[in-house]
């Protein structure tokens, strides 16, 4: 339940980047997969999650921001796009070997049993409809128009005092999901920073407390992006469920084997924004000055 929200964020108080040449993802910080401790779990939540098809969302949403920014000025001048640099950064393989060394890390703090039994509730009946419902959902809201009409369908939701409305706040707060991505946003942030800081992209050097003030700047406007989101998603992708079946899914989501998985899978997450930020800092910083990773 994660977006890319602080992509445009990270460079929407930015300079305004010249275009260079920026070579392929093999020129990028090398990535390997680690050899891991529990391939078979890793395996089998990568299998029951269909993570593979969420890679390919992620990259298509941090291509489609990439293209957003450069069509608003963000990106000057002529050659490579900075839609085409940002995709070779979110290579799907190269997304899969950041999520699963990072799901790897976060299994070893894991409770084990909480987990299995958090899969358990995945592979059969409503929780195997959730994953396909879910990226279905993130997938047409590729689309502005389709995330717009998820929003109004949510407010006037709202206002009509629905129970689905309800249930999707409730689902909100008790599965805990704003806080996470808020603190991924933050954190994604300061790495893209780091990265641009890195490659001499500031014309002054920022210290790392003033890229941490610059960074929680924005935790409100992220905070914002990330309910609007999740209402607009949540709404869109259990239209079909019924109410019963909500609350069910919402008694798995705030429950110990849930609230496990969920934060084995935020810390994944996090292995990988935080490395596609830094890559993307440091490209940005490298064209600002006419080179190139």
């Amino acid at each position: 339940m994660l977006t890319i929200l602080w992509l445009g964020t990270a460079l929407a108080g930015g300079p305004v980047l010249p275009e260079t040449a920026v070579p392929g993802p093999d020129r990028y910080i090398h990535v390997q997969a680690e050899a891991g401790a529990r391939p078979v779990s890793v395996d089998r939540l990568w299998s029951t999650l269909a993570l593979g098809p969420q890679m390919r969302i992620f990259q298509q949403e941090a291509v489609q921001e990439a293209g957003r920014l450069d069509g608003e000025g963000m990106i000057a001048g002529s050659g490579r796009s900075w839609a085409a640099t940002v995709g070779d950064i979110h290579d799907p393989a190269r997304l899969q070997i950041l999520f699963r060394n990072g799901l790897e890390k976060a299994m070893d703090s894991r409770d084990p049993a909480l987990i299995a039994k958090a899969l358990q509730f995945y592979e059969d009946g409503l929780g195997r409809r959730l994953v396909p419902l879910e990226i279905a959902a993130r997938r047409a809201m590729l689309k502005d128009e389709v995330t717009a009409q998820a929003g109004v369908a949510f407010a006037r939701a709202v206002s009509r005092d629905d129970a689905r409305a309800e249930q999707i706040l409730r689902l909100i707060e008790v599965a805990d999901l704003v806080s996470p991505n808020v603190t991924s946003g933050l954190n994604a942030s300061v790495a893209f920073s780091e990265g641009f800081g890195a490659t001499g992209g500031f014309d002054m050097p920022l210290s790392q407390d003033q890229m941490l003030q610059e960074t929680w700047a924005q935790q409100d406007q992220i905070e914002a992006e990330t309910r609007d989101w999740l209402q607009s998603f949540l709404m869109l992708a259990y239209s079909t469920l019924t109410d019963e079946e909500v609350e069910r899914y919402i008694a798995f989501a705030s429950s110990p084997q849930g609230r496990e998985l969920a934060s084995a899978m935020f810390a994944a997450y996090d292995t990988v924004f935080l490395q596609t930020s830094r890559d993307m800092g440091m490209a940005a910083g490298l064209r600002l000055q006419g080179q190139q990773l």
